[in-house]
């Protein structure tokens, strides 16, 4: 079954073996009438997906495309905390369903078995969902309720493998995606907030690879010296890059690769200003002046071995961690998933629970459409999808009509959402041929 069959079938499977179940579980259609489980969610999910701020209006006219006959008024008679409770089931099901390319972005990726990219996006929820949602009380995510979405990228195949729902105020370093489990040799990229080295030695043990940047005040030994002073020891270093096999961690000294390079000083100047207002907002005072050196540098840890990976490779995967914080963008600038629009609390969480459903759907969109296909424009293709919803919504009975459907949207994709022209290469192209990479080495 190829990509664009694939990606019909989790939709049909979405809008029926999964909606089935979920009305079945919170009891959604006490008495059938004119919306079922399939019709009802496929009025707002595909409603939202066509346009984020649809109205009822707007909504009972995709549910009337959908097999519904039904007015605005019953669209808005429909938002109870039972649809908040459907929806909400229907997405925790939709993000088992895994939709991969594939086609690789690039040769350097197809090394590993995947390449997951590790990050969560927080959405501040109603005040009224704090014992299910705690959020934070107005330090990051603001609010007394958020949820926090733990999301997995495999920037090899573009497949979202796993989405974890949990509170807002939550740390990252805490979730239980730290003791996830990989195929052997994969690669996961995640950023400080996930920095703990007892979970890096467990990876290694399970031939699972990682690449991360150094937390600060983390213990490290290199050879005969014992531990070393970072900051005065990478100075002596040789070369512009520094790429040294070390012991990181005082007790677990699990043996990895550190690769450092210093910043120009514009770049270290803008990370010390970024770091005191952090600091000062967090803690209420100015960072220690060892803190402030820190930003001269960026310290990589890893444990792929050299002839796997060189350390502008490792500087270029480290960089293109950024797609996903480009997907968490996507869903929220145009799929609307942290806009709390609503008259009701109850109408504010229906939106984003089906608002995240439908961003997941244009995802495998996305993915079918133009995943290895280094000239696509990730977000015109999302823009691009919307103008097919109609159709699909038309066509969900019947794959092979679906299917038909999807590779019109790929026909448009292909000849119309290229990527705009840059005067610096991008992610794809840096993963491509890594002597693009343009960085102050000082």
């Amino acid at each position: 079954m190829n990509i664009v069959a694939k990606v019909g079938a989790a939709i049909q499977i979405l809008f029926g073996t999964i909606a089935e179940e979920a009305g079945k579980k919170t009891k959604v259609i006490v008495r059938k009438r004119k919306f079922t489980c399939f019709s009802l969610a496929k009025t707002f999910v595909l409603g939202f997906l066509q346009k984020p701020d649809a109205s009822d209006e707007e909504l009972a006219q995709m549910a009337v495309q959908c097999g519904a006959d039904v007015t605005p008024q019953a669209v808005e008679q429909r938002h109870t905390p039972k649809l908040v409770k459907f929806f909400e089931e229907v997405f925790r099901r939709s993000t088992k369903l895994v939709i991969e390319s594939t086609k690789s972005l690039a040769p350097i990726l197809d090394r590993f078995t995947r390449v997951i990219m590790l990050d969560s996006t927080t959405t501040t929820l109603p005040d009224s969902m704090e014992k299910e949602f705690r959020g934070c009380g107005g330090s990051y995510a603001s609010g007394k309720s958020a949820v926090k979405f733990q999301t997995e990228l495999d920037l090899r195949s573009g497949a979202v493998t796993n989405i974890e729902i949990e509170e807002g105020r939550s740390p990252d370093s805490a979730t239980s995606r730290q003791q996830a489990e990989y195929p052997p040799r994969s690669l996961r990229i995640t950023d400080l907030g996930y920095f703990n080295v007892s979970v890096f030695a467990l990876m290694v043990l399970a031939d699972v690879y990682f690449l991360s940047r150094l937390q600060f005040g983390t213990k490290v030994m290199h050879g005969e010296d014992g531990v070393v002073d970072i900051l005065p020891w990478l100075s002596k270093q040789p070369g512009p890059i520094v790429d040294q096999w070390i012991l990181l961690g005082k007790d677990q000294r699990l043996r990895c690769r550190l690769i450092a390079w210093r910043l120009p000083e514009e770049q270290a100047n803008r990370r010390r200003q970024k770091l005191r207002k952090e600091t000062l907002s967090k803690r209420g005072q100015q960072p220690s002046a060892e803190r402030l050196a820190w930003c001269d540098w960026t310290i990589l840890v890893t444990s792929v071995p050299e002839e796997m990976l060189t350390p502008r490779e490792a500087i270029v995967l480290y960089r293109a961690r950024w797609q996903i914080e480009l997907l968490f963008k996507r869903w929220k600038s145009q799929g609307l998933v942290a806009q709390l629009s609503g008259s009701t609390e109850v109408r504010q969480m229906v939106r984003v629970w089906a608002r995240m459903i439908a961003a997941l759907v244009q995802h495998w969109l996305v993915v079918a459409c133009s995943w290895g296909d280094p000239t696509r424009s990730w977000g015109k293709v999302s823009q691009a999808i919307r103008t097919f919803v109609g159709r699909m919504a038309a066509a969900l009975h019947q794959l092979l009509e679906l299917s038909a459907i999807i590779d019109d949207l790929c026909t448009v994709v292909a000849k119309t959402c290229q990527r705009n022209k840059r005067r610096e290469p991008g992610t794809v192209e840096l993963l491509n041929d890594v002597t693009l990479l343009k960085f102050g080495l000082t």
